[in-house]
């Protein structure tokens, strides 16, 4: 009797622990952003590699799957700012490396993949679509697999169709970029806790349209883009994107999309229509996607800029736009502002190691006479034979790092030097140098639409239409490779939504 109790208690034991099957998750993501209109290369050197625990310490979306029990594996995730096409090399190494991880990772329940949507590899016609290809080569079918987006990502065909899951961005500028990440770690939680098959609805529209005229913080796209949480709330439907894609890219992915992932199959019918409906919308207000602030040439913006006085001004030099992948040293408006005897303006920032080490070499206090900028884009951009006053150079400590700069007053046009890629985008950059933007009459910055943090407190915003691989009159761009004709460059195309 004892014997057959012991027996019965062991059986109970192993059904429980079976019954408490911990999910093995595995993360992973290569994030990029390539615009294929630039000249420069993006290489292994730009890319920051986060391997294993540093790559979840601290991070939301790792944080909730966590929380729920899963044994999370965290392999590589690495991330470059925007730029020109990334290195074949350089990618592959990546790949390389995820790929090994996985190989050795065991069992796996589930993948989460920490994506962008535009990257774009020398030598590969969809280096995303090949590189979620070979995970589930080695995965199989039956390991569930979730992606996340950015809002500007050109998700084709060839990559969502080898995914369980996917979701994108909902606001343009962005400001839900973890808060997306979280929503796909826990539709993942979702569907394998509840066993879902959800099923994946694109429809692709042809229109390409740069970030800066797909704002959804107001119309056309800001009531489209309000249907979006409605729509989830649907039954069977999980998820809802629109994907304004990533239009400095001359690939035949590059399109806007509408996604709607549905619980399981006998919901498809119904996502179908969701996507439909949104992407008719979208087609018919085509002609309305334009810029929420006034633009012109940066002569005709500086002009508008004496009608707010007392306010300070931010005017985007658009052309030379970082974030979209711009080299970043065109010194076009800084040259502009001293043509025209400007006062009391901040330009930030120019790409110029050079520069910036005579800058710290004579140190701050000094003169210094430099040939500043475009010694990357030689194409639209010149140097700039300038002279003027250090006023600010980084302390030692910030010099070794990619934050270095220093600050040039020339005649009262203060110049912001760097020494690699990026933009001011955030109050944290302007009190690095000591510089507060909202006591200048007009502050320039390399971006197009403005950041939230200084959207929410510009008092002014102004589009400078300047030349650069970032031309935001995207029929003058030399496209040759899209699948089929598109919006703007043929104005007069007809499309009705069909879904994939």
């Amino acid at each position: 009797m004892n014997r057959l109790l012991t027996l019965a208690l062991l059986c109970l034991t192993c059904s429980c622990a079976g019954n408490r099957h911990e999910l093995r998750i595995l993360t992973c993501g290569i994030r990029h952003e390539s615009n294929t209109f630039s000249s420069q290369p993006t290489t292994a050197e730009d890319f920051t590699l986060y391997r294993g625990e540093e790559a979840i310490r601290n991070v939301p979306w790792a944080d909730t799957l966590l929380a729920a029990g899963v044994d999370l594996i965290p392999i590589l995730h690495a991330y470059a700012w925007p730029g020109g096409v990334v290195e074949k090399s350089a990618f592959e190494s990546m790949q390389n490396e995820i790929l090994d991880g996985i190989r050795k990772a065991g069992r796996l329940d589930g993948i989460y993949l920490d994506l962008h949507g535009a990257l774009h590899v020398d030598g590969y016609d969809d280096p995303q679509a090949t590189f979620v290809r070979k995970i589930r080569e080695i995965v199989g079918n039956d390991v569930v697999i979730a992606a996340s987006f950015d809002a500007h990502g050109n998700v084709s065909k060839e990559l969502y169709e080898q995914l369980n899951l996917l979701t994108g961005f909902r606001t343009v500028p962005h400001r839900d970029g973890m808060e997306t990440k979280v929503r796909a770690v826990k539709m993942l939680l979702k569907t394998l806790k509840e066993k879902l098959k959800p099923q994946i609805t694109c429809v692709e529209i042809p229109i390409l349209v740069p970030g800066e005229k797909s704002i959804t913080e107001v119309e056309p796209l800001k009531s489209i883009y309000e249907q979006i949480v409605p729509n989830t709330e649907k039954e069977g439907i999980m998820d809802v994107s629109i994907l304004a894609g990533y239009a400095w890219a001359d690939l035949p992915r590059s399109a806007m999309r509408v996604f709607v992932v549905a619980d399981d199959k006998k919901y498809q019918p119904q996502a179908r229509e969701i996507a439909c409906d949104l992407a008719q919308q979208i087609w018919d207000c085509r002609d309305r996607l334009e810029l929420d602030v006034p633009s012109g040439s940066i002569e005709e913006m500086l002009d508008l800029a004496k009608q707010y006085p007392g306010k300070t001004v931010f005017i985007s030099d658009s052309g030379d736009n970082t974030t979209a992948g711009a080299p970043g040293d065109n010194p076009q408006v800084a040259a502009a502002f001293i043509n025209r005897k400007i006062k009391n303006a901040l330009v930030t920032a120019i790409v110029d190691p050079a520069s910036l080490q005579q800058c710290v070499e004579v140190g701050a206090g000094n003169r210094v006479e430099l040939s500043l900028g475009g010694k990357k884009d030689t194409q639209f951009g010149k140097p700039l034979q300038i002279q003027g006053k250090v006023v600010f150079v980084s302390p030692e400590e910030i010099l070794k790092t990619d934050r270095a700069a220093a600050v040039i007053d020339v005649d009262g046009v203060k110049i912001v030097i760097v020494n690699t890629r990026r933009s001011f985008t955030t109050l944290n950059d302007f009190r690095e140098i000591n510089e507060d933007p909202l006591s200048y009459d007009i502050v320039v910055v390399k971006l197009g639409y403005l950041y939230p943090e200084l959207r929410d407190i510009a008092p002014v915003h102004l589009m400078a239409l300047t030349s650069g691989y970032c031309n935001l009159t995207i029929e003058s761009l030399p496209f040759k490779h899209l699948d089929g004709p598109a919006y703007p460059l043929d104005k007069e195309m007809e499309w009705c939504p069909i879904p994939d």
